[in-house]
């Protein structure tokens, strides 16, 4: 049913998009597509005695296979690194400093909230959407090929031995001791969760678990030393320090510079103290271990240091950023890292880099530098080429992504703007700088948005249109319908099974929505499970919606094969009248009438007389260009003819635009009418004189205020009082310009799904 859905639609945006070469487009494209310098700047520019070389595959240039030496600290954010000019209060970190010195520190590194999130970015090469761990606790599953895996596959890495030292906490709130080989690391040394007290804590070596009562940090270094020093061949070594990670204490006073003395001692009140001074130790081990590497092995070796989220708001820099800003945000505080890689192959020597970059993206650069020849890997971007060439930058956007109990949501940027879109369906956006030697927009104060402004939107438009690709991506992906035309005839819901999304403006309000629409097919019954929102702009009316949009979390449930009932049943308040193909319902009624309340609300008893039609112009219903609006709870439905759905057109018989709560389709205006196309006519008409007027009566002239003023005469018309007739040996109701719009009953019986 897929392939015969999409023959179903015109796709008009992106295609348009697409044909006329837009910018936007073309910047959404780069994600998918293989760096074209990534591939001839990689070779490596000297060589050492005794190591090894391989050839690239694609330039045939001779390569050194180098060392890779990957460390990750744990909490560290921008405001507690030295590198970056954002805070007073930084650590002491000569080790960190000269490798920046040595080579390349990159300013727009973004890595995920949490420490599990970003590691299994890191060595999966997906985001969490793609890999399943978006959360803590994760579990990351052996079903993925890891970094050290896909080394080992490719010829030109295969000889690369692999270890990892450290912090893993990728196996759960109960970890397998055997996790990190089960996953396939060949050899994992370290503590597999948080710990509880840096100098009393469990140590896993492959799976066999013992006490270490060492000093944390030093213990892995003294484990990554140990190893290395048994090693002939290249290799690639991640070492995981959990510095500065809670618990905060005071590490051995040789490894770190910090005066912990008088009121300094009393951790709770100076808490960042500790936590810097065991930056500072972390340092002083990472020193140790460079240190212990002999002058070829060394001068042979790449290093890479991430931070694997930011600064927790415990210990965070208040002056740099918003306490709520920090780790488990989505926010710059929470996202952005320190990263430096200095080395072998790194020709840019003191040096900064302003391209964006992502943890996610170490996949594919790591395996570069080991001799892989490909350049993008699942959703990894590879970006080794800037390691020696300033002028490369391979991506027009960056993604993360989080799921938690207090924060869940997306955030993509560019190099100018950053959108974030939490699960209620609330956005941010924020002007960042492309370069962080300028104002840098860190703090993310300014929330853009609302805004009317159409260029702010269209950045709007775009970014979320980054995240569409990105979140969709593990599935189907879904059939873009943003203003899309519907042109297909078929009577049977499940020829629309489908999943469909599309990109809108709350044109009012300045926000932009996103739809999300699935048709699935359940025994005998069509399901549509929708958000409600649409496939057009909407809120463009003259008067604002008096309810904010929002998006729902809908089902509607039609039968496969419907039948006329014995008897007709009347649209009520009680009852939705139809799903729509955008994933709109419609709802016709107004919960006014006339002597009642105000008149605009409280007439909730289906017979009451002189009910208000939202369609007449003098009732005042603020009602968009698509005559539609949003009910109290921030449903947007419609109470007439939704005109984007369809081309009104007297060329060709009209497309089925939805289905009624009955079953049976609903189409837009026109028909074959014996080898004439032409509009269906309702049989409906407006009354002759005058209402009744005194003890509750209106008075005045039948002109459509209400919905009394019109009387149903049969022939009068094409249409039944339902507004439908016979089609093709089944039934269907049409959109007609003038009452009843859509439709005035249901000549089958209405799914209780559709039961307000």
């Amino acid at each position: 049913m897929l392939n015969t859905a999409r023959l179903f639609i015109v796709i008009i945006t992106l295609l348009a998009m697409t044909a006329c070469g837009d910018k936007a487009t073309d910047e959404v494209a780069v994600l998918d597509s293989d760096s074209a310098n990534d591939s001839t700047t990689d070779s490596a520019t000297d060589t050492t005695i005794g190591t090894d070389t391989n050839t690239d595959t694609e330039t045939g240039n001779t390569l050194v296979q180098p060392n890779i030496l990957f460390i990750i600290s744990d909490d560290q954010g921008l405001d507690a690194s030295a590198q970056y000019d954002l805070s007073e209060d930084v650590p002491q970190t000569p080790t960190l400093n000269r490798l920046a010195q040595q080579g390349l520190t990159f300013d727009n590194m973004w890595v995920t909230p949490a420490c599990s999130t970003t590691r299994s970015n890191i060595i999966t090469g997906k985001y969490g959407v793609n890999s399943g761990v978006e959360s803590l606790p994760a579990n990351l599953s052996s079903e993925h090929e890891i970094l050290q895996q896909y080394l080992q596959r490719n010829a030109a890495s295969e000889n690369y031995q692999s270890a990892v030292f450290g912090k893993w906490h990728l196996g759960g709130g109960n970890t397998n001791t055997t996790h990190p080989n089960d996953v396939g690391v060949d050899y994992y040394a370290g503590n597999l969760g948080n710990l509880s007290d840096y100098y009393d804590w469990s140590l896993t070596i492959n799976g066999v678990v013992e006490n270490s009562t060492e000093y944390h940090s030093t213990k892995i270094t003294d484990l990554a030393i140990n190893w290395l020093s048994q090693q002939t061949k290249p290799w690639f070594a991640w070492v995981a320090y959990s510095a500065p990670h809670s618990p905060f204490h005071l590490p051995p006073e040789s490894l770190h510079n910090r005066e912990l003395s008088g009121e300094i001692t009393d951790i709770n009140n100076n808490k960042r103290e500790y936590y810097l001074a065991a930056i500072e130790a972390m340092d002083t081990e990472i020193g140790r271990l460079l240190a212990t590497l002999a002058e070829d092995v060394r001068n042979n070796t790449l290093v890479i240091f991430i931070g694997d989220n930011g600064t927790p708001k415990s210990v965070i820099d208040t002056r740099t950023y918003n306490v709520s800003h920090a780790k488990g945000s989505l926010y710059q505080g929470g996202i952005a890292t320190p990263f430096i890689v200095s080395g072998q192959g790194v020709t840019r020597i003191n040096a900064r880099e302003s391209a964006l970059v992502t943890a996610t993206d170490l996949y594919a650069t790591i395996a570069r530098v080991a001799g892989v020849s490909e350049s993008k890997v699942h959703d990894s971007q590879s970006f080794k080429s800037l390691f020696t060439n300033e002028t490369v930058a391979d991506r027009d956007y960056v993604y993360t992504a989080y799921k938690s109990d207090t924060v869940t949501g997306w955030t993509v940027r560019s190099s100018d703007y950053k959108l974030i879109e939490f699960s209620e369906g609330n956005q941010e956006l924020y002007s960042l700088s492309d370069s962080f030697s300028d104002t840098h927009n860190f703090a993310e104060t300014n929330n853009l948005l609302p805004t009317n402004d159409a260029n702010l939107l269209t950045h709007v438009k775009n970014l979320s249109t980054v995240a569409a690709l990105i979140n969709d991506k593990e599935t189907v992906s879904p059939m873009d319908i943003t203003n899309a035309t519907l042109f297909n005839q078929s009577q049977n819901c499940v020829d629309y099974i489908e999943q469909f999304t599309s990109t809108v403006s709350d044109i009012s309000n300045g926000i932009i929505f996103h739809g999300n629409l699935v048709i699935s097919q359940v025994g005998d019954k069509c399901i549509f499970k929708t958000n409600a929102i649409p496939n057009h702009d909407f809120n463009d009316g003259g008067t604002a919606f008096p309810n904010d949009v929002s998006a729902q979390n809908d089902q509607f449930e039609i039968t496969v094969s419907p039948k006329q009932a014995i008897t007709k049943t009347a649209i009520s308040l009680q009852v939705d009248n139809a799903i729509l193909l955008n994933g709109v319902k419609v709802d016709l009624l107004s919960a006014g009438c006339y002597g009642i309340s105000n008149g605009k609300i409280g007439c909730n008893d289906n017979n009451q007389p002189w009910r208000y039609d939202p369609m007449h112009a003098v009732n005042g219903f603020a009602v968009d260009s698509h005559n539609a609006h949003a009910q109290p709870n921030g449903t947007y439905h419609y109470h007439g003819s939704p005109l984007a759905l369809f081309e009104d057109n007297d060329n060709q018989d009209s497309p089925v635009i939805g289905f009624a709560a009955d079953g049976f389709p609903i189409l837009g205006s026109y028909f074959d009418d014996q080898g004439s196309i032409r509009k269906a006519a309702s049989s409906y008409r407006l009354k002759s004189g005058n209402r009744p007027s005194g003890d509750g009566e209106p008075g005045g002239s039948y002109d459509g205020t209400f919905r009394d003023d019109y009387e149903y005469v049969a022939g009068l018309g094409d249409l039944d009082e339902c507004n439908g007739m016979p089609l093709n040996g089944g039934y269907a109701y049409y959109v007609t310009a003038n009452y009843p719009y859509v439709l005035a009953c249901f000549t089958g019986t209405p799914d209780s799904s559709f039961n307000k």
